[in-house]
């Protein structure tokens, strides 16, 4: 069952963004080559979508950086975001850490901002408390270190399949869990630093039957940007 509810997610997030097409992303506050960013955004994007940000976090890349006054850098989860959903989510976190850590390591003064849609979610989530599997306690440690966690200003989370309902940093209307829920209390630590968004009746994040509101979170970009701009200060 578990399995053919992972697959689930591939098959129904292709069906919807297929048809998809997303413009060439500029950045007008874009941190000049090499140079150390204020900030970094790390996007991971959901499943079967094209390499780089996105049709969602792509966009929301956009706004953010137009919205803040610091100079921004975004940075695509290289991952396979694929059907074979449980090993990609792996490689997911792995790659955002070492996206995090590289770019700490180079740049002291840089903090981060961490956007995941559908499968992208649960990276974000996992590489930051550790695997959620389906609810229940997590096996593994989180992939970015305590220490660098501090660094992390805003996490924005788009459809997520482990969304678990009644936390503090949820911020739409979705009432129930997600098919892979999380669990309470799990994100706690990144409570105050973290937006969930979840539609009503969502396939993913709410075991709804409605693809359609898998597909439609571009409505709260103007609520992501205000909450990360008050995060940055």
């Amino acid at each position: 069952m578990r399995m053919r509810t992972l697959l689930t997610i591939g098959a129904m997030t292709v069906v919807g963004i297929s048809g998809l097409v997303v413009a060439p992303l500029t950045f007008a506050a874009q941190a000049p080559a090499g140079a150390c960013p204020d900030v970094e955004i790390i996007g991971a994007r959901g499943t079967t979508e094209r390499p780089g940000l996105g049709v969602l976090i792509g966009p929301l890349a956009q706004q953010l950086t137009r919205g803040l006054s610091q100079t921004v850098r975004a940075t695509a989860v290289d991952y396979p975001a694929s059907f074979n959903y449980q090993a990609s989510v792996r490689e997911g976190v792995t790659a955002l850490a070492a996206d995090l850590k590289r770019t700490a390591a180079a740049c002291a003064r840089t903090r981060f901002v961490l956007a995941g849609y559908s499968q992208g979610a649960n990276v974000v989530g996992d590489a930051l408390v550790g695997r959620s599997a389906g609810g229940r306690a997590a096996a593994a440690q989180p992939a970015v270190p305590a220490a660098l966690s501090g660094r992390v200003a805003a996490v924005l989370l788009f459809g997520d399949p482990t969304f678990t309902a009644g936390e503090s940093f949820n911020v739409t209307d979705g009432a129930r869990s997600g098919i892979l829920a999380r669990g309470d209390g799990r994100l706690d630590a990144f409570a105050a630093r973290t937006q969930s968004f979840c539609n009503r009746n969502d396939r993913f994040c709410q075991g709804g039957t409605s693809l359609a509101a898998h597909l439609d979170y571009s409505k709260f970009f103007g609520d992501a940007v205000a909450f990360t701009r008050r995060r940055l200060g």
